[in-house]
C-alpha cells in the first residue's frame, strides 16, 4: 500500500525535518506539502527535499482574507489523485503513531487492515494531546522524546480526529478534520463506525467523534510544546483553518495537559534520529540553532568520570519578530523567575547518580540522586539560599537543600582548600520513586530559576521490587516509595506549582458551577493522611513545616471543603489501621458526620443513628502490613453491627478506577440521593453514609467528576472525596466514567477478570434505565465482550 502525507505549513522550519523523518520510518512514502509564504527557512528546506523527490512542494500563499487550509487540501487532492493508495491529512505538529500488535513494522500494516474493507472511503484518527511537561524553553532532543506527557484519554479535545482518506473518494474537506466523501463509509482507527460528536443542541459536530478510540493508531498532537516554542510558534502563526483565530494565553493553559506519563514514542527515538540525519545531510544544512540549554560535556579535573556541565538559560530577545505586548509578559510570567536571565550563576554541575557512568544507586526508599554544583566565586554568597527543585510533573515540585559536604570536589575542582569554604556544602541527594522514568532539575537562586540537565533513567523492571513500607514506633506503618511522593509531602519537601493550584482553583470553579446548575448542595471531602494526623508520635522521618494539602486548604477558603484533621486528631490511634494507610470504621465515621453536616444534612440525627452501633476487635494485615515479609497484622477496631453490602442494588465489579456501585437503604434519615466521586477511602465510610442517604451513587474516581453521570442522576446532594496523598494531581470535572471504564477492562488480566465476574453484582431488569445509569453498564458489557474477542 502506497501511503503518504499531506499538509500546510508556516514557519515550521525547527520541526519540519523531524516530522518527516518520523513519518518515513512510520511507512509514508511521499509527502504533499503547501508552503504558507514561510519566512523561517522552511520552504528553501523542503524545496531542497522536493528537487530529489523526496516530497511535492506547492507554494500557497492564500488570498487575502480567506484562510488556506481547505483550499490548500483541495489542491492537494487534485494533485495526488492516482499517485498513491490513502493520504493523511494532518498538521505538522500531529505525529501518526502505530498501536497495533505489529506497531514495529509502522503504519502499513494496520492500514492494510482498516482499508482493507472496499467500503472504507476515510479513517478518522483522535488526538492524543501532549502538555508542555514544564519545559519553558526549547531543549535539545527530538519533540517525540522532549514530551512525554498527555492528556487523559477522556480530555475533551482529544475527541477531535483527522482524517486518512482514499484520495479518489474524497468530494471535499468540510473542515480540516471532516472529508465529505463521494462513496465510501468513515470508520474510526479500530475500523468500527465512526460516530460523530452530537453537541448539547443536537447538532453533529463533524471533526469531533462520539468517543475517543485509541486501538490501531492515533495522532499524538503536540500542540504546546515548551512555552517558548508556544509563543514563537503556533500564538504567531494563528489558524490555518479559522480566520482573526490566535491561539494565545487562554489556548495554552486548556491545552497543557500532563497529567498521564506516556512514552509509546519513545522507542521510535533512534530510527527517527537516523532518518533525521540522513535527511539534514540532503537539505546541506546544519540542524536549526538551538537558543536554550544543552549540556557542554567536558573532562575537567572531576571527581568520578561523569561529564561536568555548564547550564545557562536563553537570554535576549527572539530573531523572529515582534509578538503582542500582552503576550510577551504572559510569556515572561511563565518563565522561572519572571524575567530571562541574563546569565547563569552555574560554574559547574555533577550528577553522580543516576549517571550512565555508573551502576543505579537504589535503596529501600527508591532511587537516589546525589550530585553538586558549584557557583561562580562572585556569587559564594548566595549558598545559603540555594535549592534544588526536582520536578516529577508539571503540577508539583519537590524541593531540596544543598546540605552535603563535598571536600572532594573544593580539592579536585576548585584547587582548594575544603575546610571552611563557602561552597563546601555544595551536595544534593534525595530519592525519587523506582517507577520515576524522566523527571527535571532547577537550581533556584535566591528565588530565581536556572534549568540543569533532565534527568532520564533506564526501565524500573529491571529491579526487583522494592518494599513501599516505612515501619515506625510501636508497629505503626507507614508508605514509601510511592509515585505520590508520601514522605516528600510529609517531610515538607513537596509543593504544588503554579499549574498545581490552577488546577485546583479550577476544580472547585466547576465543581461549584455543576452543583450550582442543579440547585443541589456539594462539598469535596479530602481524607487526611496517616502521617498527618499520627506522623509526630511514630513516623521515622522528622515532619515539614508545610505541605501541598496546606497550599489546598488555603485556596479553599470560600469553597466547600471537608478535611477533618481536627476530629481524627482527637480520636487518636483509634482513627487509622496501624498497618494500613486508611482510617479505621471509627474514622470514616467521623469523617461521614462531617460530610454530611457540610452537605445540610442534621448530623444530630444521625449521631443518633449511629450510638447503638457495635464495634469488635478484629486482627488485619492492611495494605501495608500484607506488603512485609512476614506479614504484618494489628488489631482494630471493626464494625459488626451493619453491612452495607446487603444494600447494594448494583456493583461493576470492577477494581478501583472506574467501578460504580448503586446503594439503597430504604431506612435511611434522607430520602435523598447521593452522588460521591470518591476514592479507596470511601469504602469505609459505605456503613454510615447508606444510613444516612437512601440511595448513593458512587463512582471511584478520586474526586474527578463526570458531569454526565451528574445529569443522568439528578441528585440530591454531590460530593467528592480523594485522598490526602493524592492532592498533588489536581481532580478535575470532565471525567469520562464510560472512556474509563472501557480503558479499565482493556487493561484487565485473566486473574482480575475473574475478580470481576464474582464480585459484580447485576441489577434488576429495568432498574439502571429508571436511574439513568443504563448506558454504563452497556459500556462495560460491550467492552467485556470484544476483551473476551
Amino acid at each position: 500500500m502506497k501511503f503518504a502525507l499531506a499538509a500546510i505549513v508556516k514557519d515550521e522550519r525547527d520541526s519540519i525535518l523531524e516530522w518527516l523523518a518520523f513519518h518515513r520510518v512510520m511507512g509514508a512514502s511521499h509527502f504533499f506539502i503547501a508552503d504558507n509564504a514561510s519566512t523561517d527557512g522552511t520552504r528553501e528546506c523542503l524545496a531542497a527535499l522536493a528537487l530529489q523527490g523526496w516530497l511535492t512542494l506547492i507554494d500557497f500563499p492564500g488570498e487575502p482574507g480567506i484562510k488556506p487550509q481547505l483550499p490548500a487540501y483541495q489542491r492537494i487532492l487534485a494533485q495526488c489523485r492516482n499517485l498513491c493508495d490513502v493520504v493523511a491529512f494532518i498538521d505538522a505538529d500531529e505525529y501518526l503513531l502505530p498501536l497495533q500488535e505489529q506497531s514495529d513494522q509502522g503504519l502499513v500494516p494496520w492500514l492494510e487492515t482498516v482499508f482493507s474493507d472496499d467500503g472504507v472511503g476515510a479513517v478518522a484518527v483522535n488526538w492524543a494531546c501532549f502538555g508542555s511537561g514544564g519545559a519553558k524553553f526549547r531543549d535539545v532532543g527530538l519533540i517525540i522524546e522532549r514530551f512525554t506527557q498527555r492528556a487523559p484519554h477522556y480530555f475533551g479535545p482529544n475527541r477531535h480526529f483527522k482524517s486518512i482518506v482514499r484520495p479518489d473518494w474524497v468530494q471535499a474537506f468540510g473542515n480540516p478534520h471532516y472529508a465529505r466523501l463521494k462513496r465510501g463509509r468513515y470508520v474510526n482507527a479500530e475500523g468500527s463506525p465512526l460516530e460523530i460528536r452530537i453537541d448539547k443542541e443536537g447538532k453533529q459536530r463533524s471533526g469531533l467523534s462520539q468517543s475517543v478510540c485509541w486501538k490501531g493508531a492515533r495522532l499524538n498532537h503536540y500542540l504546546v510544546r515548551s512555552v517558548e516554542e508556544f509563543v514563537l510558534g503556533k500564538a504567531r502563526r494563528g489558524s490555518a483553518a479559522t480566520p482573526g483565530y490566535n491561539k494565545q494565553r487562554t489556548y495554552f493553559e486548556k491545552h497543557d495537559r500532563n497529567d498521564e506519563v506516556c512514552e509509546l514514542a519513545l522507542p521510535w527515538v533512534p530510527k527517527v534520529k537516523a532518518e533525521l540525519a540522513i535527511l539534514e545531510k540532503l537539505v546541506g544544512q546544519a540542524p536549526p540553532h538551538l537558543p536554550n540549554v544543552s549540556p557542554q560535556a567536558t573532562e575537567s579535573k572531576t571527581p568520578s568520570k561523569q561529564s561536568v556541565f555548564s547550564v545557562s538559560p536563553p537570554a535576549g530577545k527572539s530573531h523572529r519578530g515582534s509578538h503582542s505586548t500582552s503576550l510577551i509578559s504572559w510569556f515572561k510570567r511563565k518563565l522561572p523567575g519572571g524575567e530571562p536571565a541574563s546569565a547563569s550563576p552555574v560554574l559547574r554541575f555533577e550528577l553522580d547518580y543516576p549517571s550512565v557512568k555508573r551502576d543505579p544507586f537504589v535503596t529501600k526508599s527508591g532511587r537516589v540522586v546525589q550530585g553538586w554544583l558549584l557557583l561562580h566565586p562572585e556569587l559564594e554568597h548566595s549558598r545559603q539560599q540555594l535549592k534544588i527543585i526536582a520536578e516529577w510533573n508539571s503540577q508539583f515540585e519537590l524541593e531540596y537543600p544543598f546540605n552535603v559536604s563535598r571536600p572532594d570536589v573544593i580539592t579536585q575542582i576548585l584547587e582548594a582548600d575544603p575546610e571552611n569554604h563557602a561552597q563546601l556544602t555544595c551536595g544534593f541527594s534525595f530519592t525519587v520513586p523506582l517507577q520515576l522514568r524522566h523527571f527535571r532539575l532547577w537550581l533556584d537562586c535566591e528565588g530565581e530559576r536556572f534549568r540543569l540537565p533532565d534527568v532520564h533513567v533506564e526501565d524500573p523492571s529491571e529491579y526487583p521490587d522494592r518494599p513501599k513500607v516505612l515501619k515506625g514506633e510501636h508497629g505503626w506503618l507507614f508508605l514509601d516509595n510511592d509515585t505520590n511522593g508520601s514522605v516528600d509531602q510529609f517531610t515538607g519537601h513537596m509543593r504544588l506549582s503554579t499549574a498545581g493550584l490552577t488546577g485546583w482553583q479550577d476544580y472547585f470553579t466547576e465543581a461549584g458551577k455543576l452543583a450550582s446548575k442543579l440547585g443541589v448542595p456539594w462539598a469535596l471531602l479530602i481524607a487526611p493522611s496517616k502521617e498527618s494526623i499520627l506522623g509526630n508520635r511514630y513516623h521515622p522521618r522528622k515532619p515539614g513545616t508545610a505541605g501541598p494539602i496546606d497550599q489546598v486548604r488555603a485556596i479553599s477558603a470560600t469553597h466547600p471543603l471537608v478535611y477533618p484533621d481536627d476530629t481524627l486528631r482527637d480520636l487518636g490511634e483509634e482513627a487509622f489501621i496501624p498497618t494500613d494507610t486508611h482510617w479505621s470504621h471509627r474514622g470514616a465515621m467521623h469523617a461521614a458526620l462531617e460530610l454530611a453536616g457540610r452537605l445540610g444534612v442534621n448530623v444530630h440525627r444521625c449521631k443518633q443513628a449511629f450510638e447503638k452501633d457495635v464495634y469488635a476487635l478484629r486482627e488485619m494485615g492492611g495494605d501495608l502490613g500484607n506488603k512485609l515479609t512476614p506479614r504484618q497484622s494489628s488489631k482494630v477496631q471493626v464494625l459488626t453491627s451493619f453491612n452495607h453490602v446487603r444494600q447494594k442494588k448494583y456493583d461493576n465489579g470492577l477494581p478501583n478506577f472506574g467501578r460504580l456501585i448503586v446503594t439503597e437503604y430504604p431506612k435511611a434519615l434522607n430520602k435523598g440521593t447521593l452522588v460521591l466521586f470518591g476514592s479507596s477511602s470511601s469504602y469505609a465510610m459505605f456503613n454510615h453514609l447508606v444510613r444516612i442517604f437512601k440511595r448513593i451513587v458512587f463512582v471511584h474516581s478520586a474526586g474527578n467528576i463526570d458531569p454526565f453521570v451528574v445529569q443522568q442522576i439528578k441528585p440530591s446532594f454531590l460530593a467528592a472525596q480523594t485522598n490526602g496523598r493524592f492532592v498533588i494531581m489536581p481532580p478535575t470535572v470532565g471525567q469520562s466514567l464510560r472512556s474509563q471504564i472501557q480503558e479499565k477492562i482493556e487493561r484487565l488480566t485473566p486473574d482480575e477478570r475473574k475478580t470481576v465476574e464474582t464480585r459484580r453484582i447485576i441489577a434488576e431488569p429495568g432498574y439502571l434505565q429508571e436511574i439513568g445509569l443504563e448506558a454504563f453498564e452497556e459500556a462495560l458489557v460491550k467492552a467485556w465482550g470484544e476483551k473476551t474477542e
